[in-house]
């Protein structure tokens, strides 16, 4: 009997005291918010209206709500603050909204990456201007205050592009399902056919075209929920070229013609819980991809599976530790040679930004240790009258890093030596980040071969 009595003394005791520490979400102000609608940022909070909440809890979940807002890439600024009165939780979020219409022109490099750019310029006793593009580009982020994107690009130039594109994050009332479609023609006179000691070679046509591509998707966005989504992707490329490559190489197309096309079918899972997309200080991050390529006129009918992860882990006040791994694997050991495309273009490992490694498999690590040297500072730009320009902020991080990577290629190693050996590379770099995703990095790096050089990217390394 006493132990009865006991246990439903402790019951007692434990809900009382739960409902002591619990408190209501009472209310949700949100300001700064012109153009964005509430219940975009609503769908960000880890706190809803009407949500009991236990006190201890709030710290994280604002901590957590912030990060959200920071990833949808649509505000300069972000901070919540809350008060609590008679065991009502008070949340207000104050915004500054960027500026979202980009129609803008285009002068802009057309290589791999802009040391690559500058050697050949140099080469040509910088006379050689060919390698720009140039046009229009309109962009028009935060589409209607839905976070939608519309964009529409005519680029001339060394590489032509022409793009239409609009992404619809929520199709329905709980904001689950959204849908995402691109369009993308190419087309330019000068086109790498090959690729001989790890390195590109170029098919010149004044005449004509040398080759021509459509890429184009649709793919279905299920949002399990703010850092968690789901994609199956319907695909379809095309690819053109002339006699002319197709006899420098044919295994270009490898369809004894010189027109190939293929359709993809694929679904992808993503998992986002770092801190900031674009400059990762803390959390961690998986993708993986499995996707089908169907056969129609190119010799393409493989299955890939495609997989990333990373973790960020802030070490100390000012020390953060960073590192990323990114394989791929393919079902089939043979591919034209314009599916080859492994190291040397998006995926790279520092100091070897030089060479292409093409292959059919590929593994790449980054490990980087990371010193803040000016945390983050605010700061106005008086001559700007507009809200979303007139206020930025920069930091500044000097980093450690180490890349290792590694690319299988069973068709052609024979006269590109770096495929189907270890790739390492390490040095040192600058990092300056600011506002509208705005990253410089000045890297010095050493790589295997005993190379040294200092490298400029305006992406991050992950």
């Amino acid at each position: 009997m006493r132990n009865i009595i006991l246990f439903i003394f402790l019951l007692f005791s434990s809900t009382l005291f739960s409902q002591q520490t619990e408190i209501m979400v009472s209310d949700i102000n949100i300001q700064g918010n012109k153009i964005t609608k509430s219940r975009v940022i609503l769908q960000e909070l880890a706190l809803k209206k009407g949500n009991l909440i236990n006190k201890s809890e709030i710290e994280n979940s604002i901590k957590e709500s912030e990060e959200n807002l920071k990833n949808l890439n649509l505000f300069n600024f972000s901070e919540i603050t809350y008060r609590i009165e008679e065991n009502k939780l008070f949340l207000i979020v104050k915004l500054q909204e960027r500026w979202y219409i980009w129609p803008y022109p285009i002068f802009e490099i057309s290589e791999r990456n802009f040391n690559v750019w500058w050697t050949d310029f140099k080469e040509s006793n910088y006379s050689d201007f060919r390698k720009l593009n140039y046009g229009v580009f309109f962009n028009w982020e935060n589409f209607r205050g839905k976070n939608e994107l519309l964009v529409v690009k005519f680029r001339r130039g060394y590489k032509e592009h022409y793009q239409l594109n609009y992404d619809i994050p929520y199709l329905n009332k709980s904001k689950t399902l959204g849908i995402n479609t691109d369009l993308n023609y190419f087309r330019r006179k000068e086109t790498f056919y090959n690729t001989s000691n790890n390195h590109l070679q170029y098919f010149i046509d004044d005449k004509k075209y040398s080759s021509k591509e459509i890429i184009a998707f649709s793919e279905l966005i299920y949002r399990q929920d703010s850092r968690k989504k789901h994609k199956v992707k319907l695909g379809y490329h095309s690819s053109e070229i002339t006699d002319s490559l197709s006899k420098l190489n044919p295994n270009y197309l490898n369809n004894n013609s010189t027109f190939g096309d293929y359709f993809l079918i694929s679904y992808e899972m993503e998992n986002e819980q770092r801190d900031d997309i674009d400059y990762p200080l803390n959390g961690h991050y998986f993708n993986f991809i499995l996707s089908k390529h169907i056969k129609n006129k190119a010799n393409v009918n493989h299955w890939g599976v495609m997989g990333k992860a990373e973790k960020h882990i802030q070490l100390s006040d000012r020390i953060y530790l960073g590192s990323s791994f990114l394989a791929k694997i393919t079902s089939d050991s043979y591919h034209p040679y314009f599916m080859q495309q492994a190291l040397g273009f998006e995926n790279y490992v520092r100091s070897y930004e030089y060479y292409v490694i093409d292959g059919q498999q590929f593994w790449i690590s980054k490990t980087s240790l990371k010193y803040k040297l000016v945390d983050k500072t605010d700061f106005d730009i008086s001559y700007f009258k507009m809200d979303q320009f007139k206020k930025s902020h920069y930091s500044l991080y000097f980093s450690i890093f180490s890349d290792m990577g590694y690319v299988k290629d069973n068709q052609n190693s024979a006269i590109n030596p770096l495929a189907n050996q270890l790739l390492w590379g390490k040095g040192i770099s600058i990092d300056y980040v600011t506002y509208y995703d705005k990253l410089l990095r000045i890297e010095y790096s050493v790589n295997r071969l005993g190379e040294k050089g200092i490298f400029l990217h305006f992406s991050n390394p992950f």
